[in-house]
């Protein structure tokens, strides 16, 4: 850069001071500094060093005031480019989130330099060190630095301590920036002398000698191995570094340090028969490559149904733009489909994959994000966060399954996916292709508008036929006594399925064991002392073979625990009722956890594996479930919603739906379109091979259109009769959606701050005469979390700048004055 000063957004800064900030750069970083640079500046009263980024050059100084300069540039791979800067503006003006906040989905926190706050001792007179305060002097002064939160950890009233020392000149405080390299290494010992000259000097034929055995079985070892891992040496050896660092003065061997790559998923591309499109797939290629081809922003909807072979025309169409000379990005909405996707790309493609979701390590993380930024890996796949990989040349951004709500982030930046790939395709020229069997209603609105170009698939790929569908009407089990939760038509199916050696898969919306545990005296349920909500029952053994059923679930409810799925409390079931005092209890309901037990005792020696939140809580939870049942471990897969979508069972031939009405009367708008989704999605996993699948859906009714036309695939008819609802009752598309959410430990301080909201929001959207409507404030369906009540306010709007402006000063201002109060406003929220 050439000009004296410089526009920086602070990264940490709150929403009401995230500005632009004017800093005067010194001669000797000039040359060092752009746009997208990161850098540290003094901030603040105190001139706390923090990171900045700086977003503008060559800036004019409007100050009249004291200009503050620049302390240092940031190295590494923490720079912004020209596209992604106008990326974070755009999601602080779409999202009300900081430019911070932006910048944090887009860089990975392992690689944001971190600033410190540090004491330290200085030279003086150590008279003046108060009596109370000598201990914690010493512990300062025992150290080159100690950092605020490791003294409150050791002192009691350490802040004070602080501070009063600093007064008294006998202790500073500085600012480190934490600069290190983020990159794993191995340190490797290479032999510098030919094999035989290296047998001659260990067998002790050679001017140069060796003291000591350790010094002869290292070079021995090296002459048989040319090179090793120096970890390697110690434990086949047992030297040590020093016998290593003799032998380098030696001039024996030398070290090499090693960058390693923390790749999870380092699967080598394999030789697979290319795939052949079926004539409908075909059609479909050639429609979306002349998109593609059109070198404008276009956004295409890939509408097929279940087992279409929608993933054969996406992995053409990656042919097409990587031949092209430009990346792609895929998007997929559950971690747990991530291995699946992986293995079709990475078989394919090979190390030019590169993979991110959020179970990755920090290191992982971080030499993912740097493979891509060096143009190692022009193909990403990923959950949400994955969008923002900085794909060099990018030519397409794929969302499959693009009707899922995980694509929506639940927490600041509330960025919905597609917003993002929409933005990006259209700074790059690229394609932005959405696929999915049960599409949004929103994207196939948009469809049938002509905002996106429709592309369907209409026919099962192959030889593969849809499953046949039995509705099953559990009232009629209930009457003839049947309170399992399976019906006479499940369980035959079932029996017949194991007995021929096929797989099925079960899905039940509920995790856990039983739903709920209640008094069986007074009615009350047991509820989260924090969270209004009921606590969920959860077993921790099994019913094992040759046990009494009834005696062993008896202890079993006893013997478990009670868990809340919002904060993460748990207890034991308690020995009698707080209300009554009565000590008898009912359990109601039924979990995946109880789901699977049940099944158990219904088919002698059946083996099950169970997908859910409670089995998947380590790393490499999801792909394991996943590998042991497609590899014929287990018949039956029960699970919640990780096992409706996407996966590709050869062996699956029966499906089964618990429950089907839990989904359906919900008080959310899109209670419907989720139910259809989620039962034609899963439906659509029986039968994708050569056996012909079926689906049995469990419901109490059995006559609701929704479940139905799910049952027939009727995708078209679906849509039409739902979007006349939302027409009707103006819900989106044809409206956007801004949910502001108030939380307080206090209800009269909740109740006041809520109240002031709507006025003030009634008053500005009079003023501006927007065609805007205001409902609540009104308790939120878990009116209480954490110990925290929360109220709602909901506006049915059109979203412009102007409304924007106004939601943003509204934010800002309940923001600086209502301390016990948190406000946050989510513009067209995933659920209401």
């Amino acid at each position: 850069m050439s000009g004296e000063y410089i526009k920086v957004c602070i990264l940490n800064a709150p929403y009401h001071a995230d500005l632009e900030y004017t800093y005067f750069v010194p001669c000797e970083l000039r040359e060092n500094i752009e746009k997208g640079t990161a850098i540290v500046v003094p901030f603040g009263f105190s001139d706390r060093k923090t990171t900045a980024i700086v977003v503008s050059e060559n800036a004019e100084c409007e100050s009249v005031g004291i200009i503050k300069q620049v302390v240092s540039v940031l190295s590494g791979y923490f720079k912004l480019s020209a596209e992604m800067l106008e990326l974070c503006r755009f999601m602080k003006r779409q999202t009300l989130c900081t430019i911070g906040e932006a910048v944090k989905c887009i860089i990975p926190s392992f690689a944001i330099s971190k600033t410190r706050e540090i004491y330290t001792c200085v030279e003086g007179d150590e008279s003046k060190i108060p009596d109370g305060l000598r201990e914690l002097y010493g512990y300062i002064s025992s150290s080159d630095g100690v950092d605020v939160q490791r003294l409150e950890n050791k002192f009691e009233n350490a802040q004070a301590g602080i501070r009063r020392l600093v007064r008294l000149g006998l202790v500073e405080k500085t600012t480190r920036v934490e600069e290190k390299d983020k990159s794993k290494y191995e340190t490797r010992v290479v032999l510098t002398v030919d094999r035989e000259t290296g047998a001659d000097i260990a067998q002790g034929n050679n001017e140069i000698r060796l003291r000591g055995k350790k010094q002869v079985e290292v070079i021995k070892l090296l002459c048989e191995y040319g090179e090793l891992e120096d970890k390697e040496i110690y434990s086949l050896t047992g030297a040590v570094r020093s016998t290593l660092d003799a032998l380098e003065k030696k001039g024996l061997i030398e070290y090499r340090k090693i960058e390693l790559s923390r790749n999870p998923y380092a699967i080598k591309k394999t030789d697979r028969e290319e795939i052949v499109l079926s004539e409908g797939q075909e059609k479909a290629f050639e429609t979306l490559k002349e998109l593609y081809y059109d070198k404008e922003p276009k956004g295409a909807l890939l509408y097929g149904i279940t087992g279409s072979g929608k993933t054969s025309v996406i992995k053409k169409m990656i042919d097409e733009a990587i031949q092209d000379g430009r990346g792609v990005i895929v998007l997929v909405p559950e971690i747990s489909l991530t291995p699946q996707t992986v293995e079709i790309f990475c078989g394919f493609y090979g190390e030019r994959v590169a993979v991110i979701h959020s179970n990755l390590s920090q290191g992982e993380r971080f030499d993912t994000y740097k493979k891509i930024m060096d143009g190692k890996a022009d193909i990403v796949i990923g959950t949400r966060s994955a969008v923002f990989a900085p794909v060099k040349n990018l030519g397409m951004i794929v969302i499959d399954e693009e009707q899922e709500h995980t694509y929506k982030s639940d927490t600041s930046p509330k960025y919905l996916a597609h917003d993002i790939a929409r933005f990006r395709c259209a700074k790059a020229g690229g394609l932005m292709l959405l696929a999915s069997a049960t599409p949004s209603l929103n994207s196939y609105y948009k469809a049938m508008s002509g905002i996106y170009t429709l592309v369907k698939l209409t026919q099962r790929y192959g030889d593969a036929r849809l499953p046949d569908v039995i509705i099953t009407d559990m009232r009629k089990e209930r009457v003839r006594g049947n309170m399992s939760a399976y019906g006479a038509k499940l369980s035959e199916y079932l029996e017949r399925t194991v007995n021929d050696g096929k797989q099925a898969i079960l899905f039940l919306n509920r995790r856990g064991y039983h739903s709920t545990v209640g008094c069986m005296d007074c009615g009350k349920t047991i509820e989260c002392p924090n969270c209004s909500v009921a606590l969920t029952y959860h077993s921790y053994r099994k019913i094992e073979d040759g046990e009494d059923v009834e005696s062993t679930q008896r202890i079993m409810e006893r013997s478990g625990v009670l868990k809340c799925h919002y904060c993460g409390y748990r207890t034991p079931v308690p020995s009698k009722c707080k209300e009554c005092g009565a000590k008898s209890f009912s359990y109601v309901g039924i979990g995946t956890q109880k789901a699977e037990q049940d099944l158990t005792q219904l088919i002698e020696g059946v083996k099950t594996l169970r997908l859910d939140a409670d089995t998947t809580t380590s790393k490499s939870s999801y792909e394991r479930i996943l590998g042991d049942f497609k590899g014929k471990k287990a018949e039956v897969l029960i699970g919640t919603q990780m096992v409706t979508k996407g996966h590709d069972f050869p062996k699956v031939t029966l499906v089964g739906v618990l429950m089907a009405d839990t989904m359906l009367y919900t008080s959310d708008y899109r209670a419907s379109e989720r139910t259809f989704s989620m039962l034609t999605q899963v439906i659509g996993r029986a039968g994708r091979a050569k056996d012909h699948g079926v689906a049995i859906i469990q419901t109490n009714s059995p006559n609701d259109q929704t479940i139905e036309l799910s049952a027939k695939q009727d995708y078209e008819s679906f849509y039409q009769n739902e979007i006349q609802i939302r027409k009707a009752y103006q819900f989106p598309p044809f409206c956007d959606l801004a949910l502001i959410t108030v939380t307080s430990p206090d209800e009269d301080s909740l109740n006041k701050v809520a109240g002031e909201m709507i006025n003030r929001l009634e008053k500005e959207v009079n003023r501006i005469k927007a065609p805007a409507l205001a409902y609540g404030p009104f308790e939120a369906p878990i009116y209480r979390t954490n110990g925290r009540y929360r109220k709602r306010i909901l506006v049915k709007c059109r979203l412009n700048n102007q409304l924007r402006e106004i939601f943003s000063d509204i934010y800002i201002d309940f923001l600086r004055g209502n301390g016990k109060c948190t406000v946050s406003i989510d513009f067209n929220p995933s659920s209401i």
